[in-house]
């Protein structure tokens, strides 16, 4: 029995576009359409791609119809008995579901729904010859789910983690087989661009074309179902009136929000009574301020600013290296001359660690 190929039609679309071009040769058109959409840099939307977009889908309809009456593929059949030369047009259903998603022209509903079918078609056509191994089911009644899954799952209720590391990593091997048949594709193309092609080459490249495809039309119809959804859900909200209602309750929602007053995390107070931490979290006054605050109270003297210090040291490096080499010769002139009182020094800290160990007087941080 002849198996036909199904189609949304275009009849909406300019018909000049069909103009007498044979089936070889709409092929070849839709199929370097497609490339140069999956290469441009140009919009999708522009007015130029628009349009050699929708003459594409109505080339691509008409070599579906051609297809059909000629009856190439028939459920009877296996693979290896299909034709090489006919073997391409299988592509066809995923050309068309592929033009039709990007088509601006149509409601955005309309467009998904039309583009999910043909996809849906092309798994069929695979799954009758053995291409793919996965079962494609469609139910009428079940418009939740978008009339139409993927090897049967459970509903996400009942989904539990082992189901969803299932599906993650078959995501995962259809991604890495993806990626190795688009490496074989580039690889076959180099001797399908030559003018006399083996047939064992032609047959081997389109049957990889033929999974690759099938490997994208698994995602595209899970992007049609969840963009089916939001479609419906955007519709349901726009016929309530809860669209508007929404923004404004976002609107008010934003201007009652307050800043928050910035806070530091501290110890409980029985923390701070315990290890002594009682002073105040925050500081009451900047460096500077308590430096002037001493002077005043006279506890600090001018003295004690202009001496040369630690930051004094950083701020003139120089001044700090003279001042190194200045100490270390005079500790040697002093061990040289057996300075008394040096020795005396050195002798009295030597008994000093032999009395007190390493770290015995570090009663507070105890580390």
């Amino acid at each position: 029995m002849a198996t036909s190929i199904s189609y949304a039609s275009g009849s909406d679309l300019d018909s000049d576009a069909e103009n007498n071009r044979t089936l070889p040769e709409c092929f070849d058109f839709v199929f370097k359409l497609h490339e140069e959409f999956e290469t441009t840099s140009e919009p999708t939307s522009s007015d130029h791609l628009q349009k050699q977009l929708r003459e594409g889908i109505l080339l691509c309809e008409k070599a579906i119809r051609i297809v059909n009456d000629l009856q190439l593929f028939s459920n009877n059949e296996d693979f290896e008995e299909v034709s090489t030369n006919e073997i391409k047009y299988m592509l066809l259903s995923a050309f068309l579901a592929y033009l039709t998603g990007l088509n601006t022209h149509l409601p955005r509903s309309v467009a998904v729904n039309k583009s999910k079918l043909c996809y849906l078609d092309f798994l069929k056509l695979l799954k009758s010859y053995d291409v793919i191994q996965y079962d494609v089911h469609h139910s009428e009644d079940d418009e939740e789910e978008n009339t139409m899954s993927l090897v049967k799952r459970p509903s996400s209720q009942n989904s539990d983690l082992s189901l969803q590391a299932a599906q993650r990593n078959n995501k995962i091997q259809r991604f890495k087989e993806k990626k190795a048949m688009e490496k074989k594709m580039t690889d076959l193309k180099v001797y399908m661009d030559k003018e006399h092609v083996d047939d064992e080459i032609k047959r081997e490249f389109y049957l990889t074309l033929l999974k690759h495809w099938a490997s994208k039309a698994v995602d595209e119809i899970d992007s049609c179902n969840l963009e089916l959804q939001m479609l419906k859900h955007r519709e349901e909200m726009a016929r309530n009136g809860q669209g508007s209602q929404l923004n404004v309750s976002r609107n008010n929602e934003t201007k009652k929000v307050k800043s928050f007053r910035p806070f530091i995390l501290t110890k409980t107070q029985i923390q701070k009574q315990v290890f002594g931490l009682g002073y105040p979290s925050m500081p009451t006054m900047t460096v500077d301020e308590f430096y002037e605050q001493k002077l005043k109270e006279g506890t600090l003297s001018e003295s004690v600013h202009t001496g040369h210090s630690m930051q004094n040291w950083a701020q003139n490096p120089e001044q700090d290296a003279l001042e190194i080499e200045k100490e270390d010769a005079e500790k040697e002139l002093k061990a040289e001359r057996d300075d008394e009182e040096a020795l005396a020094r050195a002798r009295a800290m030597d008994d000093w660690k032999d009395d007190h160990r390493r770290g015995e007087g570090n009663r507070y941080n105890k580390g």
